[in-house]
């Protein structure tokens, strides 16, 4: 495996969650190349289509040479208002930092539903038999924990006080509870999905669809400030980002081998986890008010800053993947020579 060019490389502290990526290929850009830091909570498989992006040449097309950092929320919004960073991944995440009076923005969507299903040993068949288990959850107040939470408490159980949660089991370290039987259930997210499901591990739910009003929303966000004072990297940006979803959308062969290749998984578990990807993309790159307002729901039941509700749509900016869409839909009408 080729090992990544300087200067479009993944810095990551975070390297047991998805090791295979730190491997990740990235061309040179062009010497007139813009450099761009992008912030992501993880190497995660959500994030796939801006890698395949990077990895084709697409951002470097726009004139981007992309840094991509993994570090926390909180650190990743204090790094995008102070400009050592210029996007952010964290989506609901770092909108939820508006409660803290950042001036940020979401001007493009990846998904608008939480990517996480809950998976049991085998012998627990319903959320009933859940009661006085053990379960994983990345940390206590984390998006996947009061998703869980909520599910609970739609299924009759009481989730302060009939089950036991875990901290510190991200999608990798949960696996490998329930492979030991330390763990009765975990919140997991692609690929571990797909992984414990090839174990015999039981589905109990898709998180996404049992809980529709606790989104994610993974994306990019930028800062109002990025916004007025750079419009035209900002578009260049989303342009970038428009064109590597239906990539990864529109090429599946290329998009599955890109995930074999540098998530380290059979091709046949690429494809499973591909479909499951896949499936969550917004092809248009939009959520709705509605979304966002479920997303500041989550901040306040977080225990967060409680912020004004009645105007979310302060919290995004989709005038310039409008634009892109409008440009590419005319530029498709256009008769060839």
């Amino acid at each position: 495996m080729i090992r990544p060019h300087q200067q479009n490389s993944i810095r990551s502290p975070a390297l047991f969650l998805f090791v295979g990526l730190i491997d990740l290929v990235f061309f040179q850009p062009t010497a007139a190349a813009e450099k761009i830091r992008l912030g992501v909570p993880v190497i995660a498989v959500q994030y796939a289509p801006l890698f395949l992006g990077i990895r084709e040449k697409i951002f470097s097309a726009e004139g981007l040479d992309v840094e991509v950092n993994v570090m926390r929320t909180d650190l990743a919004i204090t790094a995008l208002n102070t400009s050592s960073l210029d996007y952010i991944g964290h989506g609901g995440a770092g909108l939820r930092g508006a409660s803290r009076g950042f001036p940020i923005r979401l001007i493009f969507a990846l998904d608008d539903k939480a990517a996480f299903w809950l998976f049991t040993q085998a012998d627990i068949r319903d959320a009933g038999m859940l009661k006085n288990k053990k379960i994983g959850v990345s940390f206590p107040g984390d998006t996947p924990h009061l998703i869980l939470k909520r599910f609970l408490r739609r299924r009759g159980l009481d989730p302060e006080t009939e089950v036991t949660y875990v901290a510190g089991q991200f999608s990798p370290i949960g696996f490998q509870g329930l492979v030991a039987g330390v763990l009765d259930g975990a919140v997991l997210a692609p690929p571990y999905t797909v992984l414990a499901e090839e174990k015999g591990f039981r589905i109990l739910a898709f998180l996404g669809d049992e809980v529709p009003d606790a989104p994610t929303i993974n994306g990019i966000v930028t800062s109002g400030k990025k916004i007025r004072s750079q419009p035209d990297q900002v578009k260049r940006m989303v342009r970038a980002t428009f064109k590597s979803v239906q990539l990864y959308r529109q090429k599946a062969d290329l998009a599955t081998k890109f995930l074999a290749a540098e998530f380290n998984f059979a091709f046949p578990a690429a494809q499973r986890v591909y479909r499951q990807a896949a499936a969550m993309l917004r092809p248009d790159g939009e959520v709705t008010v509605e979304k966002i307002r479920d997303v500041l729901n989550l901040a306040k039941e977080a225990g967060q800053a409680e912020m004004r509700l009645d105007s979310p749509e302060k919290l995004l900016d989709f005038s310039f993947l409008q634009e892109v869409r409008r440009e590419a839909a005319g530029a498709q009408k256009k008769p060839r020579p």
